[in-house]
Order: structure tokens, then sequence, then C-alpha cells
């Protein structure tokens, strides 16, 4: 005759069991997720913390780049994978924060679908001309964009950078005309060629227009210069001092990776984080560090989705 087990013994069972099964993890290639595309200061986040992941894990680290939607293609395709750790995504607060507030339909939901693992870095925006225009500095420009208001307009290819110029034209009083694209690399190509006037995002996706002078950064967004660009003067310097604006980028599992799976991932993140190479990437990229973890993490996506509400409310701009 069997002996009658307790209800606490199978449960000490089970999590013995999950522990041993989940204590080779990761034991193969860990696929990560870039929702933008090639190019962007997102994709090259994700290549050099990608190499610093693969060396503190032993495992092969593919970047594999999900474009489309503003992100979301991305976000679905990180949802849609096994959840079992082995598909991770690098995200710029774009998709995290501000896509719950301007887009009516999402597949997902940021704050219940995501896990949050940790935060990597986060970047300055810049006022981006175009080199086609005949002005010298954001003064003479925001003399002309008052002057004539509507005349000039800005591309975007995510909601950060959308949101951006909606900051930047609340801030300084101007009245500015957003054109959409499904690629920074395509916005910033009209934006050199003179298609559009101005793009707001950050000087790493900017930078080899920079080099060609087709581009040239005004103003740097927040109270301080960009060590990147430094003739390049901040908004608080220019008399625009609300034009602050510091997109980050995060890592995250999908919500229904057990959280063995996920804690083990914040280890392998926060050494990771720290492999030189990786900290020199961020340093002379003009970035800060930023390794906020877990819940801090999720309660920091709530924090700016309430303050960005408030923007576009003032913008008028509904979900679509």
């Amino acid at each position: 005759m069997l002996k009658k087990i307790s209800k606490r013994a199978v449960l000490a069972w089970l999590v013995t069991a999950a522990c041993t099964s989940y204590a080779a993890y990761p034991e193969k290639v860990i696929k990560l997720i870039v929702p933008f595309g090639a190019g962007t200061s997102t994709d090259a986040m994700a290549r050099e913390f990608g190499q610093a992941l693969s060396a503190v894990v032993k495992q092969p680290v593919v970047v594999e780049n999900k474009t489309g939607a503003e992100g979301t293609i991305g976000g679905q395709a990180l949802i849609q994978a096994p959840p079992d750790g082995y598909t991770i995504m690098l995200t710029s607060s774009s998709l995290t924060v501000l896509d719950p507030l301007i887009k009516k339909v999402l597949p997902y939901d940021p704050n219940k679908d995501f896990t949050p693992v940790c935060g990597v870095a986060r970047v300055g925006n810049v006022m981006n001309m175009s080199s086609t225009l005949p002005y010298k500095n954001v003064t003479e420009f925001l003399a002309a964009a008052k002057a004539a208001p509507g005349k000039f307009t800005f591309a975007y290819s995510s909601a950060t950078t959308r949101l951006a110029g909606e900051l930047f034209s609340q801030a300084s009083g101007i009245q500015m005309v957003s054109v959409p694209y499904r690629t920074s690399a395509a916005g910033l190509a009209d934006v050199a060629g003179g298609q559009v006037s101005l793009f707001f995002i950050d000087h790493l996706s900017a930078s080899p227009f920079y080099q060609s002078g087709k581009i040239k950064p005004l103003v740097v967004g927040g109270p301080q210069r960009n060590k990147s660009l430094p003739e390049v003067p901040s908004a608080s310097e220019v008399g625009v001092p609300g034009y602050q604006i510091f997109p980050w980028f995060g890592v995250y599992l999908s919500a229904q990776t057990p959280p063995a799976i996920a804690n083990v991932m914040r280890e392998a993140m926060a050494q990771a984080l720290k492999v030189p190479a990786m900290k020199a990437k961020i340093e002379s990229s003009g970035m800060e560090e930023f390794p906020i973890c877990g819940d801090a993490l999720g309660k920091l996506q709530v924090e700016e989705m309430n303050q960005w509400a408030q923007v576009i409310k003032k913008a008028g701009i509904e979900k679509q």
C-alpha cells in the first residue's frame, strides 16, 4: 500500500524540480529582439549589449531586428515566442512608455505582458535640422517658425521622436507639422534632402548625417550639453528649458517567463553591464548608465506615462 504523501512534500518536490530544471539556463542560443531598424541607437546598443551578455552567459546572443508599426511588430514577437527565457527584447522607452498613450490598439499591454529585466542606458534627444535651411542657430529658426506657424515640419519614426517634437513645439511656442516614417533612417534621409525640416532624435542615430554635413544639430534636450556634441548648446542655454527628454533602453522578457529564469537573466545583465567594453561603449557614446531593474523599472514606466500624458493632451493627439 502506497504511503500518503502530504501536500507540503509535493510542493517541496515541485519547487526543487523547477529549480533544477532552470539551473542550466541558459544552455543554448538567446535571441535578442530589436523592434527598430539597423543603424538606430537602439540597434547599436543591442549589439554591444548582446556581445557583453554572451560573454557572461557563455552562449551566443543573436540580434534580430523586427521592424514595423513603430516598434509594435517587435513587441508582438516577444510575447509570441516561447516564454522560456531564450527570447528577450531590448527596446527604447518609446515602446513601453509612450506607445500605450498614443496607439488605440496594441497587441499587448507593456505593463502586463512584459517583465522588466533591467535598464541599460539612457540618452539625450537632439533637435536636428536640415542643412538645406539657412538658419545658423535655434534663435534664427524660432524667429522664422513664429513668423510662419505650420511652415516647418519634423519627421518621426517612433512615439519618442514624435513626442520630442511636440514637446519642443510646446516649450518654444511654435507650431510645426509632424511627418511619420517607418524607420528613422528614412526620415533622416528626407531631412538631409530637405523634404522635411527637422528630426528630434538622439545624436547616435543622426551621427552619419552630421559627418556628411547634410544635417546639423542645433539644440540638446535638457539642462546640460552632451559631451559627444560639446559645441551644441543645451535647451536651457537657448531659453527653451522645457525641452527635456531622456529616452532610455531596457531589456524585457515575456510576462509568462518563470520568475526563476527572470532572476537569472537579471543577474546576468548586472554582470554584462559591468563588462569593460560595455561600460566604455556607453561612455564613449555620450550616454549614461541606467541600471534600474525589476519592479523599479516597471514603476518608472508608469510615472513617465503619467508625465507624457500631459504633453499628449496639450498637443491634442488622439490615439490612432
